[in-house]
């Protein structure tokens, strides 16, 4: 490996540090505004901040017709999924809500064996099925903060970010994740935003002060945006697989960051089922 070669692959780790130091802040930061910010407003404000900011490095325009499946799977991320995790974050503790959407990859492989019939080595079926007890355990570990609301939600962020993935891989496939991911969170944001017009359900906040803005702009452009972008930038240098295992490390940042920021605690049954979690994913 030349100078050259190496520059490239300390590089693409400080991408990756980026990327997951921002990621494992999703939860911890907005937790605070809680109170203040709708989660629906604060979820497509986000995919539009961090949709317009992709779109800027996509260097070719999809063809029109696979233009409105993306956006619809799209959807199924930036409607479903994550103000599902908005709401887990809501009704739970921010490190809650980080493992549980965390062990997405676990439904990524389900669905994967079922939807597109991928076949798997033992070991990957024996961490499935390590991922749903880890997952039963640390529910079971509920705290003051928890509740089976906040639970559910976080269950079901993982499950339809799981089935976003494995259904937007055709369109991955065929353009890339960059193009994917900037198309699919622009253009669901918009028919978001216009469901909640339609429904009455817009508004913009109104008791957010000046930090509490720059807050939801970070939400947007850091999180939805830069920290993709990183993402994508070292997968072309350390490659998919390599790149994907820093999720294996976001309920753990996040659960330092809960601890150190928001004074956030943890119980046995918390600890057992993040790593099982956790070995669940690395198998």
């Amino acid at each position: 490996m030349n100078n050259e070669q190496k520059k490239r692959k300390v590089l693409a780790y400080v991408f990756l540090l980026i990327t997951l130091l921002a990621f494992s802040s999703i939860e911890v930061v907005s937790k605070p505004l809680m109170d203040k910010v709708d989660p629906f407003f604060m979820t497509s404000f986000r995919f539009l901040i961090g949709g317009l900011f992709l779109i800027l490095f996509v260097k070719q325009d999809p063809e029109v017709k696979d233009v409105i499946p993306i956006t619809i799977i799209g959807a199924l991320n930036s409607i479903i999924s994550m103000t599902s995790l908005q709401l887990a974050v809501k009704y739970s503790n921010a490190s809650t809500a980080a493992t549980l959407v965390a062990s997405n990859p676990i439904f990524v492989s389900l669905f994967a064996s079922f939807v597109l019939q991928e076949k798997y080595p033992l070991k990957k079926y024996i961490g499935i099925g390590l991922g749903f007890i880890g997952i039963f355990i640390f529910s079971l570990g509920k705290i003051k903060g928890d509740s089976w609301l906040g639970i559910f939600f976080g269950i079901l962020a993982a499950l339809t970010f799981g089935l976003y993935t494995v259904l937007m891989r055709k369109y991955t496939k065929k353009y890339g994740p960059l193009l994917v991911t900037a198309y699919s969170s622009l253009c669901s944001s918009f028919v978001y935003i216009a469901l909640l017009v339609a429904f009455r359900k817009f508004a913009i906040p109104t008791q957010v002060d000046f930090v509490g803005w720059i807050i939801v702009i970070y939400l947007g452009l850091v999180v939805t945006g830069v920290a993709y972008l990183t993402y994508f930038k070292a997968m072309e240098t350390l490659g998919a697989t390599q790149s994907s295992r820093i999720f294996f490390l976001k309920p753990v940042v996040a659960t330092v960051f809960a601890l150190i920021l928001l004074g956030e605690t943890l119980s046995i049954f918390k600890i057992l089922g993040m790593l099982i979690v956790l070995i669940s994913l690395a198998l």
